[in-house]
């Protein structure tokens, strides 16, 4: 992946500075907030877990199936599930309006 004006512009609106120009590779990795990382772990765990309507000319992102997510905030023992669900509120409404933004 390349980084591009979006992705330089993403990373300064949640308050990071990515070293490197446009054209140049993005980085392989970045640093987590430890009081992000079970929000981070939990987005990564339910990452299948999207309701999303197939039609004729594009896919319909709906969200996170919260039933799934209950599951995986159950089964997992983080510290506060309530406040890791809310965090995961929060990343689904963000990515629904960058999907919003591809399929319009």
């Amino acid at each position: 992946m390349e980084l591009d004006e979006d992705l330089i512009g993403q990373f300064a609106r949640m308050g990071a500075r990515i070293e490197g120009q446009p054209g140049a590779a993005a980085p392989e990795a970045f640093e987590v907030m430890l009081a992000n990382g079970d929000a981070i772990a939990a987005w990564l765990a339910v990452e299948t877990q999207w309701r999303v309507v197939v039609a004729p000319a594009a896919l319909i992102w709906l969200g996170l199936d919260y039933p799934a997510v209950d599951v995986v905030l159950r089964r997992t023992q983080f510290a506060d599930p309530d406040a890791v669900f809310r965090d995961l509120q929060v990343m689904e409404g963000s990515a629904l309006e960058v999907f919003g933004e591809k399929s319009g």
